[in-house]
């Protein structure tokens, strides 16, 4: 069992300082009501309410995990709240291709991209990046939500020791030098971004 199965039954409740950044970060996606959205990392489910809040019953929401844990507190919530239009994929990130879209969910490419905490955790982030980019039609959206804590500190160890990552990562700077309109803001104390742009032409 992996750490974020030990930790699922609880990882809500720690979460819930996030609904800020998460709101911001999926508003960033510019959602229409039948965009195809791939959720990366997607945890228990917490950005799936504003998700499906854009895209409404014509969309189409895949949340992608490595986590069985995980993934069962977010089936849970897509089942209560009667979420039709919702495929789950436990898989590692770093295997995202047209054909497991297409097995999986489908559908061979995405609108809009987002990941919220999970770059600082997933190993060679910079490959998931760039698969997910790989799968995004056309001037397709992507937006990320992550911690990042420049300086060493108590702080910044504990961050490090509850997610099991580095929040040292600047996980912005690929979208940044691959979009045309990129964005960035900072919450809780500039401890916290959400980055966010658009990725032109052909995806890369």
């Amino acid at each position: 069992m992996n750490w974020y199965d030990l930790i699922s039954p609880l990882y809500d409740l720690g979460a819930t300082g996030s609904g800020g950044p998460r709101r911001e970060a999926v508003a960033e996606l510019r959602l229409q009501r039948d965009d195809i959205v791939l959720d990366i990392a997607c945890g228990t489910g917490l950005n799936f309410p504003y998700i499906e809040a854009g895209i409404g019953p014509e969309g189409l929401l895949i949340g992608l995990d490595f986590s069985v844990g995980m993934l069962a507190k977010a089936r849970r919530k897509v089942e209560r709240r009667g979420w039709a239009n919702v495929r789950l994929i436990q898989a590692d990130a770093r295997t995202l291709a047209e054909e497991l879209l297409r097995e999986q969910a489908g559908v061979d490419r995405i609108d809009k991209v987002l990941c919220t905490l999970g770059f600082t955790v997933v190993p060679d982030w910079e490959a998931v990046f760039e698969r997910s980019c790989a799968l995004l039609k056309p001037s397709g959206r992507y937006a990320i939500m992550d911690w990042y804590v420049k300086e060493r500190s108590p702080f910044s160890w504990f961050l490090n020791s509850i997610s099991q990552g580095d929040v040292s990562r600047r996980t912005w700077h690929l979208l940044e030098e691959n979009t045309e309109d990129y964005g960035h803001q900072t919450f809780i104390g500039g401890n916290v971004f959400v980055a966010a742009g658009t990725v032109p032409g052909a995806a890369l």
